[in-house]
């Protein structure tokens, strides 16, 4: 007996395969309906985005600008006072402003795709490989 899909089964996955070709096709007709869509809102993303990082930066340079001025303040003050209970709750404060300012992040819209490739959401097309797969083990006579 030789080791071989036999006729019925070649005519079972060969329809299988014809659907999942047929849903590929639909899919990746999605996937193309998406991208255009994902494009438009981006675009109208971004120009939110762009706002809303001027007004970080704003803040970050409001921030800034108190620190250092709380700062130089603070290193106008006698060693014996920043040194002391009072200087040290100070010093702990203005740090805290510092770390405010820093905390402020910039949105992003690098962490999102410019859009999805057919590709990585489904793989390679596996009816390509089924096609090429021999259909009889080799030597099976």
């Amino acid at each position: 007996m030789a080791f071989k899909i036999k006729a019925a089964d070649q005519k079972r996955i060969d329809a299988a395969f014809g659907e999942l070709t047929a849903q590929r096709n639909t899919l990746e007709e999605s996937v193309r309906v998406f991208n255009e869509a994902f494009a438009v809102a981006r675009a109208k993303l971004q120009p939110d985005v762009d706002a809303y990082n001027e007004k970080v930066d704003v803040a970050r340079g409001m921030l800034d600008d108190l620190h250092r001025a709380l700062e130089d303040e603070f290193d106008d003050r006698s060693a014996n006072w920043q040194n002391g209970d009072k200087g040290i709750a100070t010093k702990e404060w203005i740090d805290s402003i510092n770390a405010l300012a820093e905390e402020l992040t910039e949105a992003a819209l690098d962490v999102f795709p410019e859009s999805l490739e057919f590709e990585d959401v489904v793989g390679d097309d596996p009816a390509e490989d089924y096609n090429e797969l021999d259909k009889e083990a080799p030597g099976a006579e």
